[in-house]
């Protein structure tokens, strides 16, 4: 190559300079011609020059497939742990339909997070079957509870002839506040009357715990009082409970005052753990993806 700029002819044994400057007079070839555009540079100053691999892209490579996978398997699993178990995996007992007696059990109060209750015991009783729907006193949508609430969970339980065969698994069902919603396609066979909404309290902690741990698909057994209740600082409120299982609308859901409670079965626990997972792992993910982002790019 000859210097656009001192003529100098380079020579095969000029190896101690750079391909792109003048042995002689130091300049840069594509500065003294003019040229923009970079001079071919031998493929092993290339190499150094632009690495084809960087650790970095790597590990940008690595987040992202997490972050991705993370949503993906939250999104299944978060749809998979709300299924319902099929009919065949249904134990014996959730077809019992409940046991409602006469109580002798007198009126008594118990003190719940700072409030003081009134409860009227109207009846003993006992319920069998699946839980299908639940509502969340904590959860964004439910406006009329609050973590004060003494009705620890509201648990939609199916039994009977509800639970003798596999139609239960064509209704969609729902919570709201205080209430449980179902539908079902035409032809489908489900008695409205093996159905109940019940509002559940008690004053023992272990049983608050693991009713506020209730589940869709969990097959559960459960002894009481059907009772009436009233918190003492609000004497013109009270809550009753309904004492038949053919009612429907407002005032029908089973106010249930909770002594034992058991699950028999619980069908989605593995589906729960993974949800539980994958959702820290994609909040994770996203945390790495952000601080690798701030990160100042390596120069070259």
């Amino acid at each position: 190559m000859e210097c656009p700029k001192c003529r100098y002819q380079r020579k095969p044994t000029d190896v101690t300079f750079p391909a792109w400057q003048c042995p002689s007079c130091g300049v840069a070839y594509v500065k003294a011609s003019g040229v923009t555009s970079r001079p071919t540079l031998p493929r092993r100053e290339r190499a150094d020059v632009n690495p084809r691999f960087h650790p970095r892209r790597a590990l940008d490579y690595v987040l992202t497939l997490l972050v991705v996978s993370s949503i993906l398997l939250t999104a299944i699993a978060g749809w998979r742990k709300d299924s319902l178990p099929p009919q065949n995996t249904l134990l014996p007992e959730t077809q019992n339909v409940p046991v409602q007696k006469t109580t002798q059990k007198k009126a008594f109060t118990f003190a719940y997070r700072g409030e003081n209750y009134l409860i009227e015991p109207v009846a003993d009783y006992e319920l069998w079957g699946l839980v299908v729907t639940h509502n969340d006193i904590q959860g964004f949508t439910d406006i009329m509870h609050t973590k004060d609430s003494v009705d620890i969970k509201d648990i939609c339980v199916i039994w009977g002839n509800n639970t003798k065969t596999s139609d239960y698994l064509k209704v969609s069902y729902s919570s709201g506040d205080f209430i449980c919603y179902f539908q079902y396609p035409y032809g489908t066979i489900f008695d409205h009357y093996a159905l109940s909404n019940n509002h559940l309290l008690s004053d023992k902690e272990h049983i608050r715990e693991r009713i506020h741990h209730a589940r869709i698909g969990d097959q559960i057994h459960l002894q009481g009082m059907l009772v009436n209740y009233q918190p003492q600082s609000k004497p013109n409120w009270i809550r009753r409970t309904s004492t038949t299982r053919d009612d429907t609308g407002n005032g029908a859901c089973e106010v249930i005052f909770v002594t034992q409670y058991e699950i028999l079965h619980s069908s989605n626990s593995a589906w729960h753990a993974t949800f539980t997972i994958a959702f820290w792992s994609v909040l994770l993910s996203l945390i790495l993806k952000v601080i690798r982002m701030a990160l100042p790019p390596r120069r070259q």
